[in-house]
């Protein structure tokens, strides 16, 4: 009889360990699913960013173009006179 009840219990805590372990792999898959949720948020805030970073740096490349002709015209203006 002693082993029986030694066998229930162990049966009961492994029940329990069970269901501890489906929890956390619950709790676990929820954090990874909001992770994944982040990282592609992130991504798409990143590919945000480097387009506006290309974007800038054409304008800055047209601006620097515009000041070079500019500077040019004056050049030219000031060895006519």
């Amino acid at each position: 009889m002693e082993l029986l009840e030694q066998l229930e219990a162990q049966i009961a805590e492994l029940l329990d360990r069970l269901d501890r372990l489906r929890a956390e792999n619950t709790r676990l898959h929820a954090e990874a699913s909001a992770i994944v949720a982040e990282k592609a948020v992130l991504e798409e805030e990143n590919r945000k960013l480097h387009d506006s970073l290309a974007q800038e740096e054409n304008l800055r490349v047209e601006a620097l173009k515009r000041i070079d002709a500019l500077l040019h015209r004056i050049q030219e203006h000031d060895s006519v006179e």
